[in-house]
């Protein structure tokens, strides 16, 4: 059996749950954790989208809370899933999706992350040219594992929904 040893790339800053109807799944999560507010954004657009190597889609929507210390997303997939376990018995959301990490260097976290067998699942970027992907981390830890570098437009995002939470604390 093959060790796995993975990098370390930081700690997680965000996990994301699959999920079939966001805004039902944003009330459950408000009333179940006292997560909140969520901040909607609905078919997110991409640019420059690979899904296992091949230029494709990945039309999705989500919904980002603070969790206590840490960012939790709801990610509702509109298109094919990016994983695709029908071989197996069916999985259905919700279930843990990715875990977020940042990381320094984008391109040799990736690398790496291939190195070590996590094989890239999907590589985009947003309308304003950040890049992100996600690894297939599933071997180690049940779900992908997305990488990106802290760009001020990121970091601000989650500033803002961290104090968001804090600032609907205090009402």
């Amino acid at each position: 059996m093959k060790k796995w040893s993975i990098p370390n790339l930081g700690a997680v800053v965000q996990v994301a749950y699959a999920v079939e109807n966001l805004k039902e799944a944003t009330v459950s999560w408000e009333e179940l954790f006292g997560t909140g507010p969520f901040f909607i954004k609905e078919h997110i657009p991409l640019e420059n989208v690979r899904v296992n190597g091949v230029t494709s889609t990945f039309d999705h929507s989500s919904a980002y809370a603070q969790w206590g210390p840490i960012m939790v997303e709801l990610i509702c997939e509109h298109n094919k899933k990016l994983v695709d376990d029908s071989n197996k018995k069916e999985k259905k959301p919700p279930y843990i999706h990715h875990c977020a990490v940042f990381v320094d260097d984008f391109k040799k976290a990736s690398k790496t992350l291939k190195d070590f067998g996590l094989e890239e699942i999907l590589y985009a970027e947003t309308s304003s040219g950040f890049p992100f992907a996600m690894h297939d981390a599933r071997k180690v830890s049940g779900h992908l594992l997305e990488i990106y570098e802290p760009n001020q437009e990121l970091t601000n995002f989650y500033r803002m929904v961290e104090e968001s939470s804090r600032n609907e604390d205090k009402e």
